[in-house]
Formats: structure tokens, sequence, C-alpha cells
């Protein structure tokens, strides 16, 4: 019997991750970890759900006794606010969650971490996130809060880009709604940088084999700082050419790892 079954009895409580596809996720092993070191005899655990059976899934999903909370991932994050009968600060502000627990009276609470996660991360990488520059691909759950995040850590400009016009205008709205002093653009050519000082691609184009980057871009300069939230492959064709111009690069996996604490605090409060 190995480790992780002896670890796994009747007593133990469940935490999911919800996404379609799933299989790229590190929350499972990360979190299952911060579980056990703290104490905690309870799992995280992968589940694809598919986007018709979405609502039907959840609806039955919540109704374990022993689920004490849920994460989410693409592209559920802004479904997944629905389910919330509360949302905490952040996941008002961006209008969508990826984490939700059960309070002890069986109601739900929403929050947002990844925007958190994220800026926390460019800081332990040294980036110089008060005054930055930065272009965001994608204004779907995750581009919402790494944007919310970054005009909260006083970004000075933020360009957005996204094939929703629609979706991308209302993120524009609300950023200059709560943070009127960061300057808010919406560019439909994604490809171009102009003189933005970190590039964030905050779409799923580059999970899959053959996907390309997320735009056509040229040379990118090398003093730009590129993040790709993607965290499977490691490595993205972004990632890739953003190494080859002699950008600093970083993927999804600094984003989780600095999120995790905050995620596991927020789940914790209402633990069993």
């Amino acid at each position: 019997m190995n480790e992780q079954a002896m670890f796994i009895n009747g007593a133990t409580r469940l935490y999911g991750i919800v996404g379609h596809p799933i299989a790229q996720v590190r929350s499972p092993e990360v979190m299952t970890n911060w579980l056990r070191n703290a104490g905690r005899n309870a799992v995280l655990l992968p589940m694809h759900v598919l986007p018709d059976l979405f609502d039907t899934t959840l609806s039955g999903l919540m109704q374990l006794a022993n689920l004490d909370g849920l994460m989410f991932t693409v592209p559920y994050k802004m479904n997944a606010r629905a389910l919330a009968a509360r949302l905490m600060p952040e996941a008002q502000r961006v209008g969508g969650i990826n984490a939700l627990r059960r309070e002890s009276d069986g109601s739900w609470t929403g929050e947002m971490f990844d925007g958190i996660g994220l800026v926390r991360a460019l800081i332990a990488q040294g980036l110089e996130v008060n005054g930055c520059r930065a272009k965001i691909l994608g204004s779907g759950g995750a581009g919402s809060a790494v944007a919310m995040a970054l005009a909260n850590a006083h970004a000075s400009a933020i360009t957005l880009s996204d094939v929703d016009g629609v979706r991308v205008r209302v993120l524009a709205d609300q950023i200059r709604t709560h943070f009127p002093e960061c300057a808010v653009t919406i560019s439909e050519s994604p490809e171009q940088i102009g003189d933005s000082t970190l590039l964030i691609n905050c779409t799923p184009v580059g999970m899959q084999r053959g996907d390309g980057m997320p735009a056509a871009f040229g040379t990118l300069p090398s003093q730009l700082m590129v993040v790709d939230v993607i965290m499977k492959p490691a490595v993205t064709p972004l990632a890739e050419h953003a190494r080859q111009c002699g950008c600093r690069v970083m993927n999804g996996i600094p984003m989780l790892d600095h999120q995790t604490q905050a995620v596991m605090s927020f789940f914790s409060e209402t633990a069993k």
C-alpha cells in the first residue's frame, strides 16, 4: 500500500478542482501536500467536468457532505460565480471565482486568487509591479483576475486584447471604475507590444499540442517580461519564442505556488 492510499480513509475531507481539460493542473499535488503538512486529513482531487454538464454535475457534487471546497480552472471561473451565495471583495471586482468554500451553515462563499498569486510571483521574480505597463491577452476568468490585481498593485497602464469584444470592454470598464488611476486601453492587435514592460498570456492557447502562439508576435524586446499562465506544458510556444528573443519568461507554476497559502487559508477558515 502506497503512502497516498494509507493517507485516505473514511474520515478524509474532500476538495476538488473542476476544469475542462483537467490533466494539466498541478493543484492536486500542491494543495494535497499543503494539507498534509498542515496536519489535515484531506485531499484535493481533479474533476473533469464537461461544459454541457457543468450545472448538473456541480449541483449534485455540492451535495456531498464531506466536500469542503472547490477550485475552478479553464473554462469555469466565470460560470462558477453563480454557485456562491456570497462573494469576497476580489471576486466581486473580477466577476468570477477560482475557489469556493462550504460555510458551517452549508452555504458557499467564493473568492478569486489568480491575480493575487501572479502579482506575488512577479514580485518574487524581481519585477517592479508598481508602475509597470502590462499587455494582457484574454479577459476571461484568469485575465480579469490578473488585470484587477495588477491595477490594485499600482500598474500604471494595462492594455487588453481579446477576441470577445464585449467581454473585454466590460473588463476595461470594471478596471476604470475600481482603479481610475490606471490607464486602460483595448487593443485589437494582440501582437503589438507598444511600450509594455510586461506581456501576460491569460488565454488557453498553447495548452494543446499544435496550438502555436496566442498572437503572431515578431521579435520581442529583450527587456520585456513574458508570462504564460499555462502550467502544462511548462514551456509553451510563446515561452520558447520569448526566450529566443532574450526575454525573462515565467509560466503559471509560480502563480499557483504563490496563491496556495492564500487559498488554503481561505479554505481553512471553515475547516472541519
